[in-house]
């Protein structure tokens, strides 16, 4: 597994040069975040930074790889940082609990020393949604913004919970850090003042024939309180919105990058047009 990401690795980094991005700012580091290294994807120029979160569990996610579609794209008009979590990709094992609260101590920690200087825009995919949302709660006068794509809603683990009584209740160590990062996000206050953007998919458009009638109908059943629980949470937030996109299915970063690159600039223009 190791070997494969160095080997993607590689690639993506001969990509980014052959687009024309500056090498010199465009590059893998490897970031002290007191006592481990965590592998940064550095590119771009100017501010304010998009920083991206991939989904997954907070020990066991996506590596910054996921970002590929994207990242290059954002670079081209700020700069951007995409990352592996300790213990994830290329990134040393970290201190444990894994939860949300030391995974955002961490990236914090990796951006003062990378000297990449805040606002930041957090862009979160999936568990990547409640992992910024403690970022920002911690630290929020370094956010200027975040993009959650169909983000992992607590309300919704909770209600799904709530309605399998027969469910044996896990207890292995990733799940007590998934579980208490969906809390910390719970309890996280989104900054006053910076513009939300939440995307929900709702796609893909064209279900895979191999799909059966009763999957398609439990597909049906449970989007429709995904995005009841994205609505509700939206509604609390001042400055939000809402983005339904029917042409992706979950794993929007990879069938429609397109959308997070807009998403990106515009909120990078809205800060620009209202620094405070």
């Amino acid at each position: 597994m190791k070997k494969f990401l160095i080997t993607l690795a590689t690639l993506v980094s001969g990509l980014a040069i052959f687009l024309g991005l500056d090498p010199g700012h465009y590059a893998f580091k490897y970031i002290d975040v007191g006592g481990h290294q965590v592998r940064m994807y550095i590119a771009g120029h100017g501010g304010p930074a998009v920083v991206f979160e991939a989904g997954g569990s907070p020990a066991d996610g996506g590596p910054l790889e996921a970002w590929e579609r994207v990242q290059p794209a954002v670079s081209r008009f700020t700069t951007t940082v995409a990352y592996d979590r300790a213990g994830i990709g290329l990134s040393a094992p970290g201190p444990k609990p894994r939860d949300a609260r030391q995974v955002a101590r961490e990236l914090h920690a990796a951006l003062q020393n990378a000297r990449v200087a805040p606002p930041y825009i957090l862009v979160g995919h999936s568990f990547g949604g409640p992992l910024i949302r403690v970022f920002a709660g911690i630290y929020p006068k370094e956010v200027g913004g975040m993009v959650l794509i169909d983000p992992t809603q607590e309300e919704f683990i909770y209600w799904n919970q709530a309605r399998e009584t027969n469910r044996v209740e896990r207890q292995d160590e990733e799940w007590k850090d998934m579980k208490a990062s969906l809390d910390e996000a719970h309890e996280s206050q989104v900054p006053k003042g910076i513009p939300i953007v939440l995307i929900t998919a709702m796609g893909p458009a064209v279900i895979p024939s191999f799909v059966t009638e009763q999957q398609k109908e439990d597909m049906k059943f449970y989007r429709s309180f995904w995005l009841k629980f994205h609505n509700e949470w939206l509604e609390k937030v001042p400055d939000g919105q809402h983005i339904i996109t029917e042409n992706s299915g979950h794993m929007v970063p990879f069938y429609e990058p397109e959308l997070i690159v807009r998403v990106s600039r515009q909120m990078i223009e809205k800060k620009s047009a209202n620094p405070q």
